[in-house]
């Protein structure tokens, strides 16, 4: 009897102690919770803040990428206008001093040419030899005189990449050389006209002795 007593008190402490167990529980849970749900929102506001770092370094990014190409479309456009101005010779360059000059010295190496040409048929006191070999200067003198030209025409008007300053730059190099070319025709003469009028000279003493 007694022992079915005991037992019924405890059987009755129990269940007055399990409803107590169950509501302690409810809380604990509820902080977990609550502990994760502050994790969630720390990670996202960090997401968030990462997201807008992102976006204000890919604004960044395009907009230096619509510069570089804004930057690269005129570089290339005035490459092309540079381009173009370089093979299109300037007008100045057709119509410079140094043009004309190079057509002067043609027409004064050609007269000069055929002037010492007329010489040599009409100098009598000269030898064979020395006739030859006046005619071999003369006609390469003629053979260079139209290989300058001709360059000379080229440089100023062809399509190539050239500066008009340094198309003028080579046009004056080409005049040097024709000037020496007209130089070298204008002793030949002088040289002949000399020698010819020197033996004539001689001749004529002779004869008068």
């Amino acid at each position: 009897m007694k022992n079915k007593k005991f037992k019924k008190t405890i059987a009755l402490c129990l269940i007055g102690i399990l409803p107590n167990l169950t509501i302690a529980q409810i809380p604990t849970t509820d902080v977990a919770a609550n502990a994760q749900l502050v994790l969630l929102n720390s990670n996202v506001a960090t997401l968030n803040s990462q997201m807008a770092t992102l976006n204000a370094t890919m604004g960044k990014l395009l907009a230096q990428m619509e510069r570089n190409v804004t930057a690269n479309s005129s570089a290339s456009k005035i490459l092309s206008q540079d381009l173009t101005a370089k093979r299109t010779p300037a007008s100045y360059v057709m119509g410079s001093p140094e043009m004309n000059e190079l057509y002067e010295l043609k027409d004064k190496i050609i007269a000069a040419y055929k002037g010492t040409r007329k010489n040599l048929r009409s100098f009598t006191n000269l030898e064979k030899v020395e006739k030859q070999r006046a005619s071999g200067i003369l006609a390469d003198a003629l053979l260079q005189v139209s290989a300058l030209v001709s360059q000379g025409s080229q440089i100023a008007s062809t399509g190539e990449i050239i500066e008009s300053a340094d198309r003028l730059s080579a046009l004056r190099s080409i005049l040097e050389k024709m000037d020496g070319l007209l130089e070298a025709v204008i002793e030949v003469n002088t040289s002949l006209l000399q020698k010819n009028e020197h033996r004539k000279a001689v001749h004529s003493l002779i004869k008068t002795n």
